[in-house]
């Protein structure tokens, strides 16, 4: 029996930045949705091979994410085997000199951590860009129309989303010697 390939929905995006030199063409973006929670990644799990209950899978990313916070926040870099490795980093002031940086301490010149995620590769789990293109089948789901609207005096810029198939044919419609 041939294994489904999993469908990835993709939106097209024109870039309207003019000081672009891509200004004017159309890009491939993911179409996305409201992240997945703790609670439905969970709910996730459990539909795939009750190795665990629900409930327990709840409490046991619950878990996952508290330790892996607290471990990041110790500068410490946390590998999960065959998914991959998460790593603190740190965004800060540069300064001219070793002694101005320690005279004004790290909670001056540190302005931000950010957490980093590296995909393991190292035992053939095809997490790199490439291979998980290659498992997915890519389907083309809707056109992104950049609008602004003002609100409250401020202007506000939004995408439409419309449907590939509802675009293609109104720009059928639109064109000289088009049906319509």
């Amino acid at each position: 029996m041939a294994r489904e390939r999993i469908t990835f929905p993709v939106n097209l995006r024109q870039n309207t930045n003019d000081d672009s030199t891509a200004f004017g063409k159309w890009f491939p973006v993911p179409s996305t949705s409201e992240p997945m929670s703790l609670k439905g990644f969970a709910k996730h799990l459990s539909e795939h091979g009750k190795l665990a209950s629900y409930d327990m899978l709840v409490l046991v990313l619950q878990n996952v994410v508290g330790c892996l916070k607290e471990l990041i926040l110790q500068g410490q870099s946390v590998k999960l085997d065959g998914l991959g490795t998460f790593r603190p980093t740190i965004e800060g002031k540069g300064s001219n000199d070793v002694e101005t940086a320690i005279s004004l301490g790290p909670n001056v010149i540190i302005e931000g951590i950010h957490l980093r995620f590296s995909p393991e590769n190292a035992k053939g789990e095809k997490l790199t860009s490439r291979a998980l293109k290659n498992e997915c089948a890519f389907e083309f789901k809707d056109v992104l129309i950049r609008k602004e609207k003002t609100v409250d005096g401020k202007k506000k810029v939004y995408f439409e989303k419309i449907a590939v198939s509802d675009y293609a044919l109104s720009q059928t419609e639109a064109t000289p010697g088009g049906e319509g």
